[in-house]
């Protein structure tokens, strides 16, 4: 029998938006909170004799649905989730069985079909709801102090079906040393960046020891209020709008660096690196954000009742005139598909 614990979320790929596609790669997640949320209008028609709202009046306008899910940062199997957030990807030998995944910006990124599934209290049966049409509207990275990273995704939906089976469940292959730990983080600011390649990860910026957290944020903008005429009232495939990303690191207050950086408002790499036990057959599994230009928004310490100072320094990426993305995402893996 099925308990609370027998949740799941199930993703695969769409090749056209909205229709359904039966899972290929189920994940391990910490939250989810897929929902359908039709709009529905009670019309205000008067009649003798009624002293209520008539419940024939009440009628659904247009459909759709929002979503987010939280998963663990794990060295396989995130390239479904990272390519329908990015929108660009690409996966490259390296050597052996060792892939590297790139992510980058791009202007078309996939919908997804994602069916959860839920385990009644007492019989225990599952039921799938698979929604479709599922669109990263944003997403978010959260390298806490002393934890575990973790991606968390709102997503876009355009329906739900219930009438789908429950489909087969293939996890990523995982073991001890296959989630990423903040002790197994660096980071990397100013100095002179090399950006990525299908085949190296990012080199050349000074190392920073000071760093105690990282965090970021990715708004993808969707014009994803496209309800036309003749669509049965489900909304065409939203397109992406202008990007804004922002995060923040907390560091300790050792130097004026960051503080000169925000006075000058200048720009400067910033490249934050997970890696893993998990061994490669070239080097290990490793996570790496690249951010070629930042400025950072916010410098100024204050005094801590006593206590170690740290200054959370808020920033914002910018795309520059010689790098042609604002942002990497880098993954050495064993997947050697996205």
């Amino acid at each position: 029998m099925a308990t609370p614990q027998d949740c799941s979320i199930n993703v695969a790929q769409e090749s056209t938006y909205g229709t359904y596609v039966a899972g290929t790669r189920a994940y391990e997640f910490d939250d989810e909170s897929f929902n359908y949320e039709p709009v529905r209008v009670d019309g205000q028609g008067l009649k003798v004799s009624a002293r209520t709202k008539l419940a024939y009046r009440s009628v659904d306008t247009v459909k759709a649905g929002t979503g987010s899910l939280t998963v663990p940062a794990a060295t396989k199997g995130m390239g479904l989730l990272l390519n329908a957030a990015l929108g660009t990807s690409a996966s490259t030998l390296v050597s052996g069985s060792t892939y590297q995944q790139n992510y980058t910006l791009g202007d078309t990124p996939a919908s997804l079909s994602i069916q959860k599934s839920v385990p009644r209290t007492t019989s225990g049966t599952i039921d799938p709801y698979s929604f479709l049409g599922c669109m990263v509207s944003q997403w978010s990275f959260d390298g806490s102090n002393a934890d575990l990273p973790t991606f968390s995704f709102d997503f876009d939906v355009r329906a739900l079906d219930t009438a789908q089976s429950f489909a087969s469940l293939t996890y990523p292959t995982l073991a001890t040393g296959s989630i990423y730990s903040f002790k197994d983080s660096s980071a990397m600011y100013a100095g002179t960046l090399t950006v990525p390649t299908t085949t190296a990860l990012a080199t050349g910026a000074t190392a920073a020891t000071d760093l105690r957290d990282f965090k970021f944020e990715v708004n993808n903008n969707l014009a994803d209020d496209r309800f036309n005429v003749g669509g049965a009232g489900l909304k065409s495939k939203p397109t992406v709008g202008f990007r804004e990303i922002s995060g923040s690191f907390t560091a300790e207050y050792e130097a004026t660096t960051y503080r000169d950086d925000y006075l000058a408002n200048t720009s400067r790499p910033l490249v934050v690196t997970y890696t893993s036990a998990e061994a490669l057959s070239s080097g290990t599994s490793t996570l790496q954000f690249v951010f070629p230009d930042i400025k950072v928004r916010s410098a100024i310490p204050v005094a801590n009742k006593g206590d170690l100072i740290t200054v959370e320094h808020n920033f914002t990426a910018f795309q520059t005139t010689t790098a042609t993305q604002a942002m990497y995402v880098v993954l050495r893996t064993s997947d050697n598909a996205i």
